[in-house]
């Protein structure tokens, strides 16, 4: 999944309803809730932190020499009673709730990213979850971020490459080529005068089509058919 590029994902905070700095992780698999220690293969391997002072970025979970992924070491978690499950006692609230998340502990300000594709949005204070980003990736995973004192300066998508502009014009130009010269290049009898100009008109209804931008101003400019066409357009 890594190409060697990250998306940000914030600094830990306390923000929202929280006893105190730590990394809440909600994985989300179709639809449905999972702890991120058992996603630790598919997004902790590429789940980096830093904290305050450190030059490094450290990978939340490596692989061990027996093949399987582990914390990386200094990191707590769950934190506390904050395992993902049936809570018998809400550390605020004091009653009995669900934690959707695991609770992972850093120091106030480590810095969140992750490595590979993927879109990130941002939502502040979002009620008990206070200031979350929402990483989504190709794979259909999801994973929200909750309680960060900075957010993302914005929402950032990293995909594949849209087809630049040029490759649509260039398309254009090939349809219209082949449109109007197609016979002459196949050596088949030249077009009259009258059936060239038709064609012209018509192709150039398709390139107004095909690109929004006016094609007349270039047609008279260009067009050895019509000298004066560029009188008629004032």
């Amino acid at each position: 999944m890594s190409n060697g590029a990250a998306l940000y994902l914030g600094r830990v905070g306390s923000t929202g309803t929280s006893t105190g700095p730590h990394a809440h992780w909600q994985v989300k698999k179709d639809g449905k809730l999972i702890p991120l220690s058992t996603a630790r293969t598919d997004i902790g391997q590429y789940i980096q932190f830093r904290r305050p002072g450190q030059a490094d970025w450290t990978s939340l979970y490596t692989k061990g020499q027996d093949g399987n992924f582990a914390l990386a070491p200094g990191v707590n978690a769950p934190v506390g009673t904050s395992a993902f499950g049936m809570r018998e006692k809400h550390p605020v609230h004091g009653d009995r709730r669900m934690h959707w998340g695991e609770d992972y502990g850093f120091e106030e300000g480590t810095q969140l990213r992750f490595l590979g594709q993927g879109s990130v949005s941002t939502h502040a204070s979002r009620g008990g979850a206070g200031n979350v980003s929402a990483l989504r990736l190709p794979s259909g995973y999801e994973l929200e971020t909750l309680h960060l004192s900075e957010l993302p300066q914005a929402s950032t998508t990293r995909t594949s490459a849209a087809p630049p502009k040029e490759e649509r014009d260039s398309r254009t130009e090939d349809i219209l080529n082949s449109f109007l010269y197609g016979a002459s290049a196949r050596g088949e009898k030249p077009k009259s005068l009258e059936q060239q100009l038709k064609e012209q008109i018509i192709g150039g209804v398709i390139a107004q089509a095909l690109n929004p931008p006016s094609f007349l101003s270039s047609y008279a400019a260009t067009s050895p058919l019509m000298p004066n066409f560029g009188q008629l357009l004032g």
